[in-house]
């Protein structure tokens, strides 16, 4: 399945995915959970539509405590496991497993560098997508070239005319 962007000029109208490029899309985060969401959906949507992952948003954050890092950070197998039997999300359990450990990732840059997002916006290296990219696999799971440009984009870390540069 082809990636589509939340806000892709050829997409039929969709009221959800417009309030999400109206209200989150390629805004700056000043809040760490509000970052650590942005970031997790991106992972829950690798292979699927925009559509499906923001029609379970609620789901999503019902499921994981209002994307609270350390909340999700303190999951377990058990809660991997009533996560997979959840209907109101992916119940992918890889994706599942990596935003657990990509909180517990977030931790580990907040006790070095104060908050999330003070070490994303201001502490990762690089301006352009590829040196960008390179720190965030080596940071976090489930991170690959197309999930760390979406999450670059929708976070506004680069914008849309970078990330674009690198579309597959």
């Amino acid at each position: 399945m082809p990636h589509e962007t939340p806000h892709d000029p050829s997409a039929p109208p969709d009221p959800l995915r417009d309030w999400y490029v109206n209200t989150i899309w390629g805004k700056r985060s000043d809040d760490d959970n509000s970052l650590f969401e942005v970031m997790s959906l991106q992972v829950f949507q690798a292979g699927l539509t925009w559509h499906m992952i923001l029609a379970k948003r609620d789901g999503f954050r019902a499921a994981f405590a209002n994307w609270d890092i350390e909340t999700v950070a303190a999951m377990g197998p058990g809660d991997v496991g009533a996560l997979r039997n959840n209907a109101g999300i992916i119940r992918n359990r890889l994706k599942i497993q990596a935003t657990i450990e990509n909180a517990r990732a977030v931790q580990n840059l907040q006790a070095t560098h104060g908050s999330f997002c003070t070490w994303f916006y201001e502490i990762l290296p690089g301006s352009a997508y590829p040196a960008l990219q390179k720190e965030l696999r080596s940071a976090f799971k489930f991170m690959g070239p197309e999930i760390s440009r979406m999450w670059l984009m929708a976070s506004g870390r680069i914008s849309r005319k970078e990330g674009d540069k690198y579309r597959p």
